[in-house]
């Protein structure tokens, strides 16, 4: 006898989509015409033993924000389950950058209506790397003077005048992603936001003043997802315990965007800097639980991996003294097998919400440059896509 399907809805499976692959006018400013992160790529030199550098992508280095390109990796993401992309999205006070993977690629793209797709504002200062500085060190990359390229700076009305963007050219399509009845919108930097407002109240208070204008263009309200990732709070670079905080803001759910870190952080050699996958997962459940019990929804987030180094400048080698360089540790033998074992994890244990809404977010289907990717590559093919379609498969209907 066959069990009978859950009446809960399946949860969306979206991977966040990182759009530095095509011709932007910064980077033509910057590095001059045509480039792109595919040129830290293609120069990326191995640094130990099975490091796995250069990437190669078996799609060659294409043009994401050719709509011919886009649909491929549209049909390619809807075939192996995922339903949404959520695009890193990049607004300095007005000023757009790297958009033309989304309006130029995703938007005219004839197959678009088969994902979903939302924003994240990935609302922090963007500087230069040292593969470009040949200055060693990620300090390098916000310090002021040349090498900070582009500013993030917040107000009240600075983040009124971005959400009435997204409404007029992005949450009126049928397929941006929707709980509730109201678009999803995401936010990078959650103290960032609240030190520029001038404090938790006042930046309280934007938001609000953000749903209010979403719902004179006619919408809803605004569903806010906040990352708690990507901080010092702990040695897991969680921010579990700021989950009062991004609930008393105004936010609908959380999620870390990139569990990468592990106790041992603080023993690893200069001579090999590494974590071993197994590592990164068992991280992974530490961190769901603890931010579980902060009491907003959860949308769990799984890694396929982290490596740094095709950003670092070209003249590391190991040993180096990684912790004073903010050089992160390469993670290694992240197989597919193991990516899956640890997305089906998270598609098992993932709860409804106020809304039902229940979510899993991968990182990432597409950032190269860091090591976390689902695009075929010449050593696993289409492995990674494979177990993700797997994973889903096998979780569909619990």
């Amino acid at each position: 006898m066959r069990p009978k399907k859950s009446s809960t809805p399946d949860p969306e499976v979206v991977a966040i989509y990182f759009p530095s692959w095509h011709p932007d006018s910064h980077y033509a400013k910057w590095y001059g015409k045509g480039f792109s992160e595919w040129e830290l790529l293609k120069t990326t030199q191995s640094l130990f033993t099975g490091h796995g550098q250069p990437k190669m992508p078996l799609w060659g280095y294409f043009d994401e924000s050719k709509p011919e390109w886009m649909e491929k990796q549209i049909d390619l993401a809807v075939n192996h389950g995922l339903t949404g992309f959520i695009f890193d999205w990049y607004w300095y006070g007005g000023e757009k950058f790297l958009h033309k993977a989304l309006e130029d690629g995703f938007l005219k793209s004839r197959n678009k209506g088969r994902l979903k797709f939302s924003l994240m504002w990935a609302n922090h200062d963007w500087g230069v790397w040292p593969a470009k500085s040949d200055v060693p060190g990620m300090a390098n990359m916000v310090n002021q003077g040349d090498t900070l390229l582009l500013k993030m700076t917040h107000s009240p009305e600075d983040l009124g005048r971005a959400i009435a963007y997204c409404c007029l050219h992005y949450f009126k399509h049928d397929h941006y992603w929707r709980i509730g009845g109201e678009p999803v919108f995401s936010f990078f930097d959650l103290d960032c936001l609240t030190r520029q407002l001038g404090g938790a109240e006042k930046a309280a208070r934007a938001i609000e003043l953000m749903r209010k204008t979403v719902r004179r263009h006619g919408f809803d309200g605004l569903y806010l997802l906040g990352n708690i990732g990507c901080c010092n709070d702990n040695a897991y670079c969680c921010g579990w315990g700021r989950v009062g905080s991004a609930k008393s803001l105004g936010f609908n759910s959380v999620f870390a965007y990139n569990i990468v870190r592990s106790p041992s952080y603080k023993t690893l050699p200069d001579e090999m800097p590494v974590y071993d996958y197994s590592e990164v997962m068992a991280s992974h459940a530490l961190c769901w639980d603890r931010i579980e019990a902060g009491g907003l929804t959860h949308f769990p987030s799984v890694t396929t991996g982290l490596d740094v180094s095709p950003r670092w400048d070209r003249q590391t080698k190991f040993p180096m003294d990684f912790k004073k360089l903010g050089y992160e540790p390469i993670v290694i033998n992240n197989t597919p097998e193991k990516f899956g074992q640890l997305l089906s994890r998270a598609l098992g244990r993932v709860k409804p919400g106020r809304f039902g809404e229940r979510a899993v977010i991968i990182n990432a289907w597409n950032e190269w440059t860091e090591g976390m990717y689902l695009l075929p590559e010449e050593r696993h093919g289409t492995a990674y896509l494979e177990a993700l379609r797997q994973a889903v498969t096998s979780t569909s209907g619990t």
